[in-house]
């Protein structure tokens, strides 16, 4: 008996990866909560457009850098000592807090609020708390963090909004989410890190997530230009139902990011055993996410119609087609190329996937409408994975049968794809 408890339990315990991905899926499905609850509340389209204007002009300001320290620190932190990972864990913060300052005064030149510079300021920051207890594998208190913060910003945005039918003091709740987490990580910083100022190790970090920073600019750009096309081409009520849509299941984007972020070390130390756990990691995931992904497709018009109201029934039609992004997110050849430090690389390819989805969304978005834009990122990203494919091949001889398992890659792709034509028809 006490042998199949221990069994039980070890199967139960979440490791370290797990509990980082668990903590930025209840991050995003926070969000998501209060998106539904916006919508079932009644509140006007254009009220809900405003709300998710400013969460995506903070997410513009700040996205790309963010991602680019985040990579770069995990990239590093294998090789140092442990005061050194500690002296970077600070400067990593230190450098995020004097970014945010100058984030937060630009957008207030260029149209912006006193409410975006306290939110890019206090939230920014808070970025650090998640991979401060990954690093130092502290995963129960990764796991009560997170959840109790989807709590707090949750009732701080829909209580509100429930009293005065709009969502204006809806942001204020996020600032002050966003400084109870600030308020954590200085409580963290004290316990883990070596609070020195040093000027040096900020410069160093900074130029060596340079090249990562402008890539991520790039890359992660396709929500940005997505919404920037949704804007001029549409209604700001056009603009809550893309941005509902196009936010994808939570699921699958945060368990394919962390891992992906996950391995960068791994990468880093040993080139080899890194490729084969990615390779085995990316099947284990193909097993859940692409017959999650074709049930999503199948049903996930009349899902939207159910939770976000029949005023979104176009939101689910985005959704569906952007269920399409399964197939490239269970590719990691950037993963790969960031821990090889090909940084300039991986910026050349985001260069190009932008460009490209910057055509194929104007065009497709004048033809198909709202659904055309989300179809420009599909096709941009799809663009971008087979480049860094080919990189990794021509450069390395890395084969791509080194880190994807093709056969069950290739039959669940076309699975995907045709219950999507499938979709169509109802």
């Amino acid at each position: 008996m006490d042998s199949l408890l221990t069994r039980l339990k070890s199967q139960l315990r979440l490791s370290t990866v797990s509990s980082l991905q668990l903590f930025q899926l209840t991050r995003y499905s926070g969000f998501v909560l209060i998106g539904i609850s916006f919508a079932r509340l009644g509140i006007a389209k254009s009220e809900i457009g405003r709300f998710e204007t400013f969460l995506w002009l903070m997410g513009l300001f700040s996205f790309f850098w963010i991602a680019g320290l985040m990579n770069s620190m995990l990239a590093t932190y294998p090789r140092q000592t442990e005061a050194d990972k500690k002296q970077l864990l600070f400067s990593t913060f230190s450098l995020i807090l004097m970014l945010s300052a100058v984030a937060g005064v630009v957008q207030l030149f260029v149209g912006g609020s006193a409410l975006g510079l306290a939110y890019l300021l206090l939230n920014n920051a808070s970025y650090v708390v998640e991979y401060i207890l990954f690093l130092q594998d502290h995963r129960r208190r990764l796991i009560i963090y997170g959840v109790a913060m989807l709590v707090i910003q949750f009732l701080l945005c829909i209580i509100p909004t429930y009293i005065y039918g709009d969502t204006h003091y809806s942001m204020y709740g996020l600032i002050i989410a966003a400084g109870i987490k600030f308020i954590y990580i200085v409580y963290l910083l004290r316990q883990h890190t070596l609070t020195e100022f040093r000027i040096e190790k900020i410069k160093q970090l900074f130029l060596l997530s340079l090249p990562l920073m402008a890539s991520f600019f790039v890359n992660g750009s396709a929500e940005y230009i997505d919404g920037a096309v949704v804007k001029h081409y549409f209604t700001l009520a056009d603009f809550s139902v893309f941005r509902y849509g196009s936010r994808d299941f939570p699921l699958f984007t945060i368990l394919a990011a962390t891992l992906s972020m996950s391995m960068i070390p791994k990468v880093a130390e040993d080139l080899s055993a890194g490729l084969d756990t990615i390779r085995s990691q990316s099947l284990r995931y193909m097993h859940f996410f692409f017959p999650l992904a074709i049930a999503l497709i199948l049903c996930g018009k009349w899902l939207f119609t159910l939770f976000f109201t029949v005023q979104f029934a176009e939101s689910g039609s985005i959704f569906v087609a952007l269920m399409l992004l399964t197939i490239p997110r269970l590719m990691f050849p950037q993963t790969i190329l960031t821990g090889l430090k090909e940084n300039r690389l991986i910026l050349v390819t985001a260069i190009i996937e932008m460009l490209i989805n910057i055509v194929v969304s104007v065009v497709l978005a004048q033809h198909f409408g709202l659904v055309g834009v989300a179809f420009g990122t599909v096709i941009a990203f799809i663009s971008e994975k087979m480049l860094m494919i080919a990189f990794l091949y021509y450069k390395y001889d890395i084969s791509p049968s080194r880190y994807i398992s093709f056969a069950p890659f290739a039959i669940y792709s076309a699975l995907t794809i045709l219950s999507y034509l499938l979709s169509l028809r109802y």
